[in-house]
Order: structure tokens, then C-alpha cells, then sequence
């Protein structure tokens, strides 16, 4: 028997558990897998959270790949400003992904860049 998939909150509990303890590879794989079972209207807004996770643990391996991924992700929250749902901090989010942005934009590695905070506080 296999266990049923986390609820959509319990998986941002998780996400941001696994990103406070550098694990932002796992936290993209457990966003990504949560996408499949998000509402209609949430799937773009769960594929920016896992391509911010995605671009995080971009960053730490030193990989030019990051970018992209954090620019994508952030395009994505940005639609979900005005309500973002599940506590998101979805302006927070996009700054943090835009204050990466521009500490990556001419930098060499490496960057240090801060955890994320999923939830608003």
C-alpha cells in the first residue's frame, strides 16, 4: 500500500523544511510532484515554486542554468500576486528570486544566496 500524497499545505510545511536544511533538490521534486495534484488554477503558480527550488539548488552547484530557471519561476508567481493562496508570500518570493537575480547577473560563483520563505510569517 502506497501512502497517499501530501495535502497541498503539508508540502510547503515539507518544501520549506527541506530548503532550511539546504535540501533544495528534494524540495523541487516534492513541489513538482505536488503540481500534479494541484487545482487548475494553481499548477503555473506550483511550476514557479519548483523552479525557484530548481534554480536554488541551480545556484549552489555552480551551474549557469539558474537564471532561466529562477527568472521562469518567478514570471509564474507573478500571475498570483493579487490572491496568492496557501499563506503563500508570493511578492516575497519573486523579490527574493529577483534579488538572486541580480547578485548572479555578472557574478562569479559563489553566490550565497538566502533561503527562501515560502509562508507568510
Amino acid at each position: 500500500m502506497t501512502a497517499a500524497p501530501p495535502g497541498l499545505g503539508e508540502a510547503l510545511t515539507e518544501a520549506q523544511r527541506l530548503l532550511d536544511h539546504n535540501a533544495p533538490e528534494q524540495a523541487a521534486a516534492l513541489l513538482a510532484a505536488t503540481a500534479a495534484s494541484a487545482p487548475d488554477g494553481e499548477i503555473e503558480l506550483w511550476q514557479g515554486l519548483t523552479l525557484l527550488a530548481e534554480g536554488l539548488a541551480l545556484v549552489a552547484r555552480h551551474d549557469t542554468a539558474a537564471a532561466p530557471a529562477l527568472r521562469r519561476g518567478a514570471e509564474l508567481l507573478d500571475a498570483h500576486t493579487s490572491a496568492p493562496p496557501h499563506a503563500l508570500d508570493v511578492s516575497g518570493l519573486v523579490e527574493w528570486a529577483e534579488h538572486l537575480l541580480a547578485a548572479l547577473d555578472g557574478a562569479t560563483f559563489p553566490v550565497t544566496p538566502p533561503i527562501p520563505r515560502l509562508r507568510l510569517p
